[in-house]
């Protein structure tokens, strides 16, 4: 799974990237780059897992952060091609939106204002998609004029969508039809992605989990292009990022935080993509693994190898609250909890599945 980073000049980007990833920043290039970095998604129940498995390796889920960088001030009052060019391929987007005054840190702008700054990202976001949608209808109506008919509805799902973005509204919000979404698929478009503005609030605000510190109006603007928001200080999680684990636990209590951005942000994550996690174990590895909600036995067995997928022959689930409970798989069995599922079967948050297959 990956997330792109984007945001204008001096809105922290850089330092959400290396509270998400712990790495720091690098030394400037010269010219514009994008970095990426890795973060372990807590599940704790793949321990156990793997613990009565005797797994010798344990695999979690992890996310892949990209951060574009290295673009020069003049540039920095929008999010521009080249920038968004580079988080076309995430799968998720988390737009950093200064909130905080600090004279010594100038904003691109001149002025610190958090609602002007999202007006203007969203507004990129649409620009650069009608660029790519124009130059792709152009290619297609002069194949469809040629008489390639079968061109029509990737035609009228591109129209359909320029006029969308026209009237400002992003295409994750717009009265696109599965079939007209699933034309539009390969384009990579970044109005049909989820994303999360991250409100980088002064260290003294108010911030946490449950919205805490979002503005209603920035709360009704992000519900209104259908993205969540989370308000936190990037500069406090800084800090946190470069301290050791006692005294993190120490400073988090001292300022009454529950959780890290880190925390905060994956949740959030896997909540808005609807992923669930299913687990796999055995004496060389013991792994969870997101997929979305709705996934069948067949599509989840593709997730661990294609030729497990080509040779599917059935699923032996057990689910991971009945292992907790019972302490075994030969306890599960014995309970009649352990089953033998068909390529049809959807799979649950938490089963713990055993693919059996032939090729």
């Amino acid at each position: 799974m990956r997330v792109g980073i984007i945001g204008l000049g001096q809105s922290g980007k850089s330092s959400i990237f290396y509270s998400m990833t712990g790495q720091p920043l690098e030394p400037p290039s010269g010219k514009p780059r994008r970095r990426l970095g890795r973060a372990t998604v807590p599940e704790p129940r793949v321990d156990l897992v793997a613990k009565l498995d005797e797994s010798k390796k344990i695999t979690y889920p992890e996310i892949v952060f990209i951060d574009p960088e290295g673009f020069p001030a003049d540039v920095a009052k929008s999010l521009s091609a080249e920038m968004l060019g580079m988080v076309r391929n995430a799968d998720f987007l988390a737009l950093v939106i200064r909130a905080f005054p600090a004279p010594a840190v100038m904003h691109p702008s001149g002025s610190v204002d958090g609602a002007r700054d999202i007006e203007i990202c969203f507004g990129d976001l649409i620009i650069q998609d009608l660029a790519v949608l124009e130059i792709r209808h152009k290619k297609v109506l002069k194949e469809y004029e040629r008489g390639k008919k079968d061109l029509t509805r990737e035609l009228k799902a591109i129209e359909k969508s320029m006029a969308l973005l026209g009237e400002g509204k992003f295409l994750r919000k717009g009265d696109l039809a599965d079939i007209d979404k699933m034309q539009l698929e390969t384009y990579e478009l970044l109005t049909m992605k989820d994303g999360i503005i991250v409100w980088n609030v002064d260290e003294n605000a108010e911030f946490g989990s449950g919205g805490r510190g979002i503005p209603e109006d920035i709360k009704g603007k992000c519900d209104e292009y259908g993205w969540g928001a989370g308000a936190a200080s990037l500069a406090i999680e800084t800090e946190i990022m470069e301290m050791d684990p006692v005294d993190r636990k120490e400073f988090l209590d001292d300022l009454r935080i529950e959780k890290t951005i880190q925390d905060r942000f994956l949740t959030a994550v896997y909540k808005r993509l609807g992923l669930i996690t299913y687990f796999t174990g055995g004496p060389k590895e013991a792994a969870a693994r997101p997929i979305p909600t709705g996934t069948t036995a067949f599509n989840a067995a593709g997730k661990v190898h294609g030729d497990i997928q080509r040779g599917f022959i059935r699923a032996e689930v057990m689910s991971f609250i009945d292992l907790e409970e019972l302490g075994s798989v030969d306890a599960v069995r014995k309970a009649g909890k352990y089953r033998l599922e068909k390529k049809e079967y959807i799979v649950q948050d938490g089963d713990i599945i055993h693919f059996r297959f032939n090729v």
